[in-house]
């Protein structure tokens, strides 16, 4: 039988391709609020997840402010069991010796699997494991635990990488990406950490640059540029994470969330053709709170004007010969072969009017590269959602 251990991890998920992304965003979050802490080099653990040793403030941090990650768990217990039975006897181990105060009397937890598919036994049943277990160490301690897989109190991960089963609390308690601020996605929607994914793929630099998204959609890549110039919290009220409802949370978590960078005034633009996507991103910008600093344009890219851009930029201060395009592309689902590869030339004319500037895109179309002109800078492999795509950056 395998031993039991006691973890104690920050563990940051995202999508395959941004272990560094998600490091460098965290490293300015705590920059800029935790200056005492001295942030570790991450572990790596595959291409879409970091680990940091534990530490409370930095946790609190990430899962209030943390926009590329997908997932901030507190990893509890780990178990190299391969079968059933031992897991469970690792996991009713370390329940049974568990001292941190995540749970109490009459908490409720729910038990959900993640990246399990090289276990023998299937998700479902490890599911059942570690409730079994996670209930049976808590009696030994006289505390009485009840599955609530509803409205729990506590959201528990059973995850796998490599032959390391982890179980740990989700501290979002769902998926970040769904921070509350969009009412309509639109058909084919970005997710809104992929958004900010690609923001800071992008480089951009909101004290300098405008950012422009000429095909905008329900805006989610306008939103999320803006939130993260300010470093506005990830969760719009009334939504708030999970884990403001866990004890050793209670402090660091307590009273409204601020903007760490409130002084920033950013500018950007997001046009969309279609007026009923128009109208909804618009909706969603003032959901998101940055109506201030988002300009919801409509019309086809084709006809807008870079001068237009150009002049807003030097009203407000901004370097006009100095920006940052940055869109995610339709990739074929409602056009025709010829008539993409018409608007991914366009795209790149319109584009290489704003010289100076920088271009980034997300595109699952292998086309895209020829059509739009040019060779990237930058070609990385990013998946988005089942698709897999390429982000391109392009100096113009």
């Amino acid at each position: 039988m395998n031993e039991g251990t006691t973890t104690n991890l920050l563990r940051l998920i995202g999508v395959p391709g941004t272990n560094k992304v998600m490091a460098g965003e965290l490293s300015r979050l705590v920059g800029r609020a935790l200056g005492h802490v001295r942030l570790p080099v991450p572990a790596k653990e595959g291409l879409g997840a970091l680990t940091y040793p534990f530490d409370l403030e930095t946790a609190a941090l990430a899962v209030r402010y943390h926009r590329t990650a997908s997932r901030v768990l507190w990893g509890l217990f780990q178990s190299r069991a391969a079968r059933l039975e031992p897991l469970y006897d690792d996991l009713l181990a370390a329940m049974s010796a568990e001292v941190r105060p995540w749970f109490r009397e009459g908490t409720t937890f729910s038990v959900s699997p993640a990246n399990t598919r090289s276990f023998a036994a299937g998700g479902r049943q490890m599911v059942g494991v570690v409730k079994n277990a996670v209930i049976g160490g808590a009696a030994r301690q006289g505390v009485r635990l009840t599955v609530d897989p509803e409205n729990p109190d506590v959201f528990l991960e059973v995850r796998m990488h490599e032959d390391v089963v982890t179980v740990s609390v989700d501290l979002a308690g769902r998926p970040m990406n769904q921070r509350g601020y969009r009412e309509e996605a639109g058909t084919a929607p970005l997710r809104e950490n992929l958004a900010a994914v690609l923001v800071m793929l992008a480089r951009y630099d909101a004290r300098r640059e405008v950012l422009v998204d000429p095909l905008a959609g329900s805006g989610t890549i306008a939103i999320e540029a803006a939130c993260m110039a300010q470093g506005r919290p990830v969760w719009v009220v009334p939504r708030e994470p999970a884990a403001r409802r866990l004890a050793p949370f209670a402090e660091a978590l307590a009273g409204p969330a601020r903007a760490l960078f409130a002084d920033a005034r950013p500018l950007v633009v997001a046009n969309e053709l279609d007026p009923r996507t128009h109208a909804s991103a618009r909706r969603n910008v003032a959901n998101a709170g940055v109506g201030e600093f988002v300009e919801s344009w409509s019309g086809d890219f084709r006809r807008l004007d870079p001068r237009r851009i150009r002049e807003r930029a030097t009203k407000l201060g901004f370097n006009p010969d100095r920006g940052v395009i940055v869109s995610n592309p339709p990739y074929g689902e409602r056009l025709d072969p010829g008539e993409l590869g018409e608007l991914y030339g366009d795209l790149g004319r319109w584009c290489r009017q704003l010289r100076g500037w920088r271009a980034a895109f997300l595109v699952a179309n292998a086309e895209f590269p020829s059509a739009f002109g040019g060779r990237p800078r930058i070609k990385k492999p990013l998946k988005n959602g089942p698709l897999l795509g390429y982000f391109y950056l392009y100096d113009l």
